[in-house]
This record gives structure tokens, sequence and C-alpha cells, in this order.
């Protein structure tokens, strides 16, 4: 059992809790359930007040920090970026992307790295994962009892399928919470947050998002976890499979006449938009349509063609991220995943590290993230991000620290 007996004294700081609140808003989007903090831009501010907190108290990048993989990775991948915007499709699109959403999801990556530095750190991140998650997974299931029959959007940021995905990538999280963290009252809440969010899938009715809890549980039941017993790890796999098939009669009618579903016939279904997509990136497979030009460069493609000028995303993180930034970029895209994913198995491999335990639950929410992301256009989305920064941190953890005994046993 993971204990903070050896951490606990450690100063967490004002620029860890700046950090803590950039992930709940992040995360949970309270400005999308609350109107009135739209106009302050919480996302903007929160990023601001924590740099200008990290720069006030001193806080250095760790040591070896622009050594690891992940963030080498990540930075020629903006690079990549920054060298298509000016043959972008749209220079205009593109380049705001790069001044506006990139930068704070390229911000928060790095200072998740820099913060979470210690084992108690990466606890404390986690749980901030579980009350995001809790708190929208509520919301969520209260709007959707509304919605007798139809499926209700989360905010005006996620709609079904995005939420359905968001849960899913952060079960694993609330599941290592609920092994790792000595509270109770955490456990409750690891508890809870992961069955509302489980729930809250099935009532997304989104087939991806049902996919993706499938996979985890599969893997969770599989897969031997580091430093937790059988039993309990039998007991989280009946309960998410309890929620899996206790709500599954309210999914089931989406998987019916799947040979004649929308995504396969229809001239805006997955199929015939990969299609087309794979055309555009092979018209400029070097660099690409322009980052956060996906859209603006299918509907423009379909004019050309004489089809109807819809801006429709790739529905597919990966061809997102070939379409926009060729094939330079998506192969640094994917290595990067890969590379994260194997480090992570690395350490969870070490069954006897203190860190084997999260490393586990971490590669679990990629998983979780993937099985879902395949379908859906999230290739700069906060949360990958925020796992990849996670996963980072763990690395750098691992690599650095003497043995056991400083991050707790």
């Amino acid at each position: 059992m993971e204990t903070q007996n050896n951490v606990s004294a450690e100063r967490l700081g004002p620029s860890f809790i700046c950090f803590l609140i950039w992930t709940f808003i992040a995360i949970a989007r309270p400005q999308d359930f609350m109107t009135f903090l739209v106009p302050l831009r919480p996302v903007l501010v929160i990023c601001v007040i924590t740099i200008a907190v990290m720069f006030l108290e001193g806080v250095s990048f760790p040591r070896g920090m622009l050594r690891l993989t992940e963030v080498r990775l990540v930075l020629l991948l903006c690079l990549v970026m920054l060298v298509g915007a000016p043959f972008a499709v749209h220079r205009g699109v593109s380049f705001s992307f790069l001044t506006s959403v990139m930068p704070a999801t390229l911000l928060y990556f790095l200072v998740t790295v820099i913060e979470v530095r210690s084992l108690r750190r990466l606890q404390v991140t986690a749980a901030t994962t579980v009350v995001s998650l809790l708190f929208c997974a509520s919301l969520y299931i209260v709007e959707s009892s509304a919605y007798q029959g139809f499926r209700a959007a989360a905010s005006a940021m996620y709609d079904p399928n995005d939420v359905a995905l968001l849960f899913a990538t952060f079960i694993p999280l609330c599941l290592y919470l609920l092994f790792a963290w000595q509270g109770r009252m955490m456990k409750v809440l690891s508890v809870a947050a992961t069955c509302l969010a489980a729930a809250g899938i099935m009532m997304s009715r989104s087939r991806g998002g049902v996919l993706a809890l499938a996979v985890v549980i599969v893997i969770l039941f599989l897969s031997s976890v580091p430093r937790i017993r059988g039993v309990a790890k039998v007991a989280a796999v009946v309960m998410l499979a309890f929620v899996f098939i206790n709500y599954f009669s309210v999914v089931e009618g989406r998987f019916q006449d799947m040979g004649q579903d929308y995504n396969l016939v229809d001239e805006n279904g997955r199929i015939n938009l990969w299609k087309q997509n794979l055309t555009i990136m092979g018209e400029n497979p070097v660099l690409g349509a322009g980052t956060g030009c996906s859209a603006v460069a299918l509907g423009l493609f379909r004019a050309r063609e004489g089809g109807s000028q819809t801006w429709l995303t790739p529905h597919s993180s990966i061809l997102q991220v070939a379409v926009e930034t060729g094939v330079p970029g998506v192969l640094v895209f994917i290595i990067l995943n890969i590379l994260a994913i194997r480090h992570l198995r690395k350490v969870r491999n070490d069954r006897d590290h203190p860190l084997s335990r999260p490393a586990f639950f971490v590669e679990l929410a990629f998983y979780g993230f993937w099985s879902g992301g395949l379908l859906l256009s999230h290739g700069y989305s906060v949360n990958l991000y925020f796992l990849l920064g996670i996963s980072a941190a763990i690395r750098h953890l691992y690599t650095n620290s003497p043995g056991p005994e400083p991050l707790g046993s």
C-alpha cells in the first residue's frame, strides 16, 4: 500500500495549487455549466496566474526535463506545426489556432511535467481528476435524465461522444486513487466518480465511448496490476461490469443494423470522411493543410469536387494530425504516444517500485483515450497532453529516484 509517510511533509506550494485549479478547469470545464464564468476567460486567467506564481515562487525545471523523450517530441510536433502554418489552406485559421489554443495546451503540458515532481503530488493531481470527473459526470447524468430517448450534449464544448471519451480516459485514474489513497473520503469519491462516469458513458449512447469503457474493463481484468491484490482488482472489474451491463439496454439500439449505419453509407459518415481526408493528405503530404485547418480543407475539397461544402472534422485523431501536419507531423505524434506508453510499461513492470501502480493506471488511461480517440478529432485535446505530461513526470521520477524509499512504499 502506497503511503505518504516519507513525502507528507513536502510543501505543495501555491504554484502547485494553481496547477490543480487549472487541471479542474481543463477537465471539468465549469465555465460550460456556469455561464457567468465565460466572460472571465478562466483558462487564460489561471494559465497566466500559474506561470506568474511559478516565477515568483522560483520554480525551476526538473533536472534533465528537456532530455525527456515526451518533452522533446511535443516540442518537435509544435515546430512542425509552426513550419506548416505559412503554407496552410487558410493561414488566418492556422495562425489563430497556433497563437490561442496550442500555446495553452503546450504550457499546461510543460507545467504538468514541472509540478508533478513527487509521488504525493502525483496522487493529489489524480485526486483533482476524481473531483473533476465527479463534477461533470454528476451534471451530465442529471442533464441526460431530462432527455428521454435523446442523446444529451454535456455542454457547448462536449458533445455526447466527447464526454464519453472524457469519462473513459479518467476512470482509470479514479481507480488508482481508490487503491492508492489512504483516506476513506477520497476512496468514496473515487468509487462515486467511477460509477457515475461509467453510467454517463452508457447514457451518452456513444458507441465509441462504450467501446472505450469495454476496453478499460477487459484490460483491467486480464492484466496483473502491480501492488494490488487480485480480489481488489476483481472487485473493481465487477463494479464497472455491473454498471456496463445494467445500462447496456440504454445504448443497445445503437448497435443494431450496423450494416446500414450512416457512418458506412452516408456522405458525411466516417468512412467517406476518412477517404476524402486521405485524399487531401495525399495532395500535401509534407506540410499538410495547416494546424486547425482540417475542416476548412475538407470544405474546400468538397466544393472543388462538386459536393456539399460542409465543414466537418476528420473524426479521427490520427487522421486529424496527419491531414493538418503531414507525414512528418503524424509520425512524430504516433511515436510520441507509443513511447509514452512504452515508458509507462517499463515502470509498471518494475513491480516492487511504488511508481509501478500509477504507471499502470496512466497506461490504462491511454488505452481508454485511444479506444475512442481513433474515432474522434481529439489530436490536440488537453486531456491527451495531460496524460503525456503525467507519463513524462512518472518517467522522470522513476529515472531520478535513488530507490523506493524516497517515494514511499
